[in-house]
């Protein structure tokens, strides 16, 4: 096989506190018919952030559960790592030069990793979009079917794929027991597999972004990077892959310190594969030293979990330009910590910033400029919307309500058992 991501051990029972223990036991009485089973997730060398953090979390608790969970990773060779990169945009709706040695290298890497392939497991979750063909490509190679039920947990809105790429992975996922899907409005008309799911991505309360960072720690952090913690701070901690994006929170920013001119902007930018990165980070930058009190951190500046935890605490508004086409559990995760999001329109912002208010939906910088000053203004408005995206993360996206998902779904799609096959 492919050789496993070591994880932490973690026990269900330490969430008692958080969740009570009515869940803890629901959670228990679900996985008791799957005890033993043997559970693979598969994910990329290249997985996203959220994608490992949901991974790190749930994989040793499905153990705790008494699965024989595990997690592991594709091999991504350097001679597909151009396929990899090129299929991720694309199918996010990003410019790509489509070309038939796209699709010719992406046929030999699923070939490459089927070869690995020689454990049976009960259930396969594949996490990696391009690794879809592995389940054809084991069929080729040893003239049956691969043992178990194979799902795809997609964790992107693939409505603005380019049509090649989603023609090309839409037939081989079509082999799955199961689709999974981080929110309804991503599931295309042209869905693969008869039963597609929602499983929204969930809060780990205790993982590394979640824990309390001491007062004496918070004000060394904030004192290290220049930000003033006795002044508003504006906080974009989550880009999206919008074109104009980050640039466009400058026009947002620009806005309201024309009418607050002591608030400050923190930008945190931890994309480091988009190719024109650079260009537009130097942009960010300059235009953000001509407007003032403006602070960027990179990957360079070694931004830990610690500081953005600080960050976020710090902030006293939290701004999205929308996350049209990826899984948000960053967005989930600043709700959590109780904090007032303005975000523009998307899928994830309009299924998870919904009613009773737990955030504020604006799309343009005129917009989101007006929003923003309402709240600066507005205190104990900011502080009530604050409370109730936490509350809403409380009710329905924490860590434990993705593991009763995705134990649901195992007891449908194993041999013998039935289940709806309907999006739900």
């Amino acid at each position: 096989m492919f050789g496993s991501v070591a994880v932490s051990t973690h026990s269900i029972n330490d969430y008692t506190p958080i969740v009570g223990q009515a869940a803890i036991d629901e959670l228990r009485r679900l996985a008791k018919p799957l005890e033993g089973k043997r559970i693979l997730a598969l994910s990329s060398p290249g997985a996203s952030g959220a994608v490992r953090s949901l991974l790190h979390s749930s994989v040793p608790l499905f153990s705790d559960l008494g699965l024989d969970a595990h997690w592991q990773q594709v091999r991504v060779s350097a001679e597909f790592l151009d396929m990899d990169r090129d299929i991720r945009r694309a199918l996010s709706g990003g410019q790509v030069e489509w070309s038939a040695e796209i699709e010719k290298a992406w046929l030999e890497f699923n070939a490459a990793n089927a070869r690995l392939f020689d454990e049976d497991f009960d259930i396969v979750i594949v996490h990696h979009t391009a690794s879809v063909g592995i389940y054809d490509a084991i069929t080729q190679l040893t003239g049956k079917r691969p043992a178990g039920a194979w799902l795809w947990d997609s964790h992107r809105d693939y409505h603005a794929a380019v049509s090649e790429s989603w023609s090309l992975i839409r037939p081989y996922a079509d082999h799955f027991a199961a689709s999974i899907y981080d929110y309804k409005p991503f599931i295309r008309a042209d869905a693969p597999t008869k039963r597609n799911v929602v499983i929204p991505p969930g809060v780990d309360p205790l993982g590394p972004r979640s824990g309390a960072v001491s007062t004496a720690m918070k004000q060394t952090i904030m004192d290290q990077r220049g930000i003033d913690p006795n002044r508003p701070i504006l906080a974009q901690i989550v880009l999206s892959l919008r074109e104009d994006d980050p640039l466009r929170v400058l026009d947002t920013y620009e806005l309201v310190k024309a009418q607050r001119p002591d608030v400050q902007l923190v930008v945190v930018d931890l994309l480091g594969d988009a190719p024109d990165n650079a260009q537009a980070l130097n942009h960010l930058r300059e235009r953000g030293r001509a407007i003032g009190d403006v602070t960027v951190l990179t990957e360079m500046d070694r931004v830990g979990n610690v500081e953005l935890t600080t960050l976020r605490d710090q902030a006293t508004v939290l701004i999205h330009q929308g996350m049209p086409r990826g899984i948000s559990i960053e967005l989930l995760e600043e709700m959590w910590q109780a904090k007032p999001i303005v975000s523009g329109r998307s899928p994830v912002a309009e299924a998870v910033l919904t009613r009773p208010l737990v955030g504020v939906l604006a799309d343009t910088p005129p917009e989101q400029a007006h929003a923003i000053l309402g709240l600066l203004n507005e205190p104990a408005t900011a502080e009530r919307i604050g409370a109730a995206a936490k509350d809403r993360i409380a009710q329905h996206h924490l860590i434990t309500h993705y593991l009763a998902g995705y134990l649901k779904l195992f007891q449908q799609v194993l041999p013998g058992r039935s289940g709806r096959s309907a999006s739900e």
